[in-house]
């Protein structure tokens, strides 16, 4: 997908004190407010998020493995940021373009520059459960929910199955981490991974599936390819083959999309509602704000880029260090996404590729999984727990309890 818009850029703007509100503290919105405290310490900085703290989404799925503890994986911003950031623990109900506000349900706050780093959300293409609960496991209090709904099922002595909807990185990270805390907890728990295409991880290699795939059969994971979930009645799934499944306990992780708030303009998006944006980030009809992370589609070149941290690292970066640049008269700077690489966290193994063309595998792969989350992790005592967590691979300090 071509870039739809020309290059633009707000010339000769010096503002001496400018308000800047910044939407979503994730890794994108972190970046964002560092980079400018430290670039323009007179602005008047606000950061808009639903919770009180940032989270290390990667380690999520870990909330079920218990290899790190929990109190780890969250990290409040008035630990983040010092006083001269205003936090500010809201939802946005909607953004104002035209005349600078930004709406959430309480009050209104305007700005010079705006920033968009709100991540991602669930995309549930139209599903929804007759009755129950569809978990997931997109923010820290929804993977906590459903690890707790679990110990309950088997401290109770029924017998339950985990269904994993989705065989994406995620699906495969939850029904493994799942896996491993119950087993390290003495309860073998019934795992289905259930994926619509006729392969997990489809757009991988041909011997990354089979890896992985070979992984999950050890590991007494089953997975369903070429199925979805039909619907969802109290603890009945039942899937498009017509498979019921009682007792089952459903995890949705089969799509992503941009979680934008409402706006008074109708602003370009991509399928998966990532904004579009120029190469300085911006929005081409309302300059003055700029979009990062998830929120935005991201292209390397003419291709969009997969979600995933260090581009909303560096694009967080970018956008703070471009609105210094425009409040000091100077011309920004496009943003050039460089791919470090992926790697997949499996429970007790991993599978990945690193800076391209490198593959990594195993435990190595983990380690590094452990040691990257500690790198970009938002405090350094945070940190420390996932360094701890590469060199201990079978560490259990936060396993569930089944015990009734």
């Amino acid at each position: 997908m071509s870039i739809l818009y020309e290059s633009t850029y707000i010339p000769g703007i010096m503002i001496d004190s400018p308000k800047i509100v910044v939407v979503g503290g994730g890794f994108a919105g972190v970046q964002t407010v560092k980079t400018l405290l430290k670039a323009l310490p007179g602005a008047q900085m606000t950061l808009i998020d639903r919770n009180e703290y940032a989270t290390m989404l990667p380690a999520l799925p870990d909330v079920l493995s218990g290899r790190v503890r929990r109190d780890a994986i969250t990290v409040r911003f008035d630990e983040i940021f010092d006083a001269r950031v205003r936090i500010v623990a809201d939802v946005v109900s909607r953004i104002d373009a035209e005349t600078r506000l930004v709406h959430t349900r309480n009050e209104a706050y305007p700005y010079d520059f705006l920033v968009l780093s709100n991540g991602s959300a669930p995309a549930f293409f139209g599903f929804a459960p007759e009755s129950g609960t569809l978990h997931t496991v997109d923010s820290f209090p929804a993977a906590v929910s459903l690890r707790e709904t679990l110990e309950r099922r088997l401290a109770d002595g029924q017998e339950c199955t985990l269904v994993v909807v989705g065989g994406g990185y995620t699906g495969l990270e939850v029904a493994a981490c799942t896996r491993d805390g119950f087993a390290a907890a003495g309860r073998r728990l019934k795992i289905l991974v259930v994926e619509k295409a006729d392969s997990i991880l489809a757009p991988m290699a041909q011997r990354v599936r089979r890896r992985v795939a070979k992984y999950l059969e050890r590991s007494d994971i089953a997975v369903a390819t070429g199925v979805s979930l039909e619907s969802l009645n109290d603890d009945t799934a039942v899937l498009s083959d017509g498979t019921r499944i009682g007792n089952a306990v459903v995890c949705w992780s089969a799509g992503m999309q941009a979680a934008t708030p409402e706006t008074s303009a109708d602003l370009p998006a991509a399928r998966d509602r990532r904004l579009l944006t120029n190469e300085f980030l911006q929005l081409q009809t309302f300059p003055e704000v700029f979009v990062a992370g998830d929120a935005a589609q991201l292209l390397n070149g003419d291709t969009p880029v997969r979600r995933a941290v260090n581009f909303a690292y560096y694009s967080g970066r970018r956008a703070g260090r471009n609105i210094a640049a425009l409040v000091r008269g100077r011309k920004p700077k496009a943003f050039s996404p460089v791919d470090l690489g992926w790697v997949i966290p499996l429970g007790g193994t991993s599978s990945g590729t690193i800076f391209g063309f490198v593959p990594v595998a195993g435990k190595f792969g983990l380690r590094l999984h452990y040691l990257m989350s500690g790198f970009r992790h938002f405090t350094a005592g945070a940190a420390f727990e996932f360094y701890l967590a590469a060199f201990h691979l079978k560490r259990g300090v936060d396993v569930p309890s089944v015990r009734g």
